[in-house]
């Protein structure tokens, strides 16, 4: 079978793309995509950054970011047109020529020639018939050459699935609403419930009764503009989850590993006031009361009221949105909002590994600054430990050399030799080294300090205080 093809030049190509985007031309010719994309790169011919549109709908000047039409060799684009993908092939039969009717007057009059034009197509249709003959799915060079430049975070299958999808993206026309939006306009009604409830109390005041636990997503828009708003997020919501994401309570979405929130607003446009019953009636006796009253308060009137004027936009979580416009509503740029949906995950995916990076190297640096501390803590400890040491063999040494200068003496007594060798276990008993276990003072703690091991302060018991 002939596929169906349409060839444009380059120029009105390049002028379309950064007319309408690139989505737009492949929605307004019928193309995919993804080819699309890949002949604009076969064809030299650049397109917008994802950013241009936004900007652009911003209201910033973007006539410098148009890149320039490079020269090529063929000035024209052959570019093949979507098709249905069927199931089976179908095989078109040979059958006689059969005249078609013309569209003048027969003898019986119209009503004849009527029906021999209906049975002409009835032929014609029941000449396309089924046959089972399986079509094999080749991957063409233009579908593995998907730009760089879109999505490139994504690989190559993960992208054209994306790009497939922000292709066919559209309204869901008479289907049930996306779960979560039926939750959150239950959840609204019921709060609109509550608060007429509470308004009709005695004693209301619009400052200080409020109902709590607003449902707060669609404030922005007009009750006129809901209904139309449910259907860009419906078909949105839907999008994300095909491509296995998740749309929670709140009506944030995670998109690939990470949460994206968007909000939906409505233009407002300013008009000059107008004076209510209660606000005239006010001023006429403002106007009664200041003629006799200087100091009458004036009735406070506004000069303009902002009234909703049907125009949507999708606002991103740093200010960034996608508006209706003149040319295009929101529903036409669906595929656009969702391409913009996982640049944004993408932008958060970074965030969040920069945040985890600086946390990481916060807790390295607090768990580098702690062992330091526990070392430093550790060093005293053990230097304490060491002069303690130090101080008690410094009196095992004393001791010694005292022991050394009473044995010297010529004459020795009996109690003097039984003195000596009990001055010798006290020696042994001072000494870190020996570290002797005394009869009665027990094993002394070389490490401790001074103050601890004052021999008045040991070995409290039924002993009582032992000393010398």
């Amino acid at each position: 079978m002939t596929k169906k093809t349409i060839t444009l030049s380059r120029q009105q190509l390049y002028d379309e793309i950064w007319q309408v985007s690139v989505a737009g031309v492949a929605r307004k010719y019928n193309l995919n995509y993804a080819k699309l994309i890949a002949k604009c790169r076969e064809a030299k011919i650049p397109f917008p950054s994802s950013g241009y549109w936004t900007r652009k709908s911003l209201g910033k000047d973007v006539s410098g970011e148009a890149a320039v039409l490079p020269p090529a060799d063929n000035e024209n684009v052959e570019l093949l047109l979507a098709e249905v993908k069927l199931e089976k092939k179908k095989k078109t039969i040979l059958r006689e020529p059969i005249e078609e009717p013309t569209a003048e007057k027969s003898d019986d009059g119209t009503e004849e020639d009527l029906k021999k034009v209906a049975a002409f197509r009835e032929e014609e249709v029941k000449e396309i018939l089924d046959e089972d003959i399986s079509v094999p799915m080749m991957e063409t060079t233009e579908e593995r050459n998907v730009d760089d430049a879109v999505l490139p975070f994504l690989d190559n299958t993960e992208k054209k699935r994306v790009l497939q999808t922000a292709s066919e993206l559209g309204i869901r026309d008479k289907k049930r609403l996306h779960e979560q939006l039926i939750k959150y306009r239950n959840s609204m009604n019921e709060w609109k419930r509550k608060e007429k409830e509470t308004q009709n109390q005695r004693g209301y005041h619009s400052r200080y009764n409020k109902t709590d636990n607003e449902p707060a997503f669609f404030n922005g828009i007009s009750e006129q503009s809901q209904q139309r708003a449910f259907l860009i997020l419906d078909a949105l919501f839907c999008a994300v989850e095909e491509l296995g994401g998740k749309v929670n309570a709140d009506l944030s979405m995670r998109v690939m590993a990470d949460t994206v929130r968007i909000r939906i607003a409505e233009g407002q446009d300013k008009v000059k006031h107008e004076l209510t019953r209660q606000e005239a009636r006010e001023l006429v006796e403002y106007n009664d009361q200041i003629k006799w009253n200087k100091w009458a308060s004036k009735p406070q009137i506004r000069k303009y009221d902002s009234i909703y004027n049907g125009k949507l936009r999708i606002i991103f979580d740093n200010g960034e949105y996608i508006r209706d416009s003149e040319k295009e509503k929101l529903e036409d740029r669906l595929g656009d909002i969702l391409l913009r949906l996982y640049e944004k995950s993408d932008e958060a995916r970074i965030q969040r590994e920069r945040l985890e990076e600086q946390r990481r190297k916060q807790e390295e640096e607090a768990r580098r600054e702690e062992e330091i501390r526990k070392r430093k803590e550790e060093e005293v400890r053990r230097t304490k430990e060491l002069l303690n040491q130090a101080e008690d063999y410094k009196i095992a040494c004393e001791i010694r050399q005292y022991i050394a200068a009473v044995t010297q003496q010529k004459d020795i007594t009996p109690e003097a030799a039984e003195w000596i060798e009990w001055a010798k276990k006290k020696a042994d008993w001072y000494d870190p080294i020996i570290a002797a276990e005394d009869e009665y003072l027990g094993r002394r703690e070389h490490s401790k300090s001074k103050e601890e091991k004052d021999l008045d302060k040991t070995n409290r018991g039924r002993y009582g205080i032992l000393g010398w």
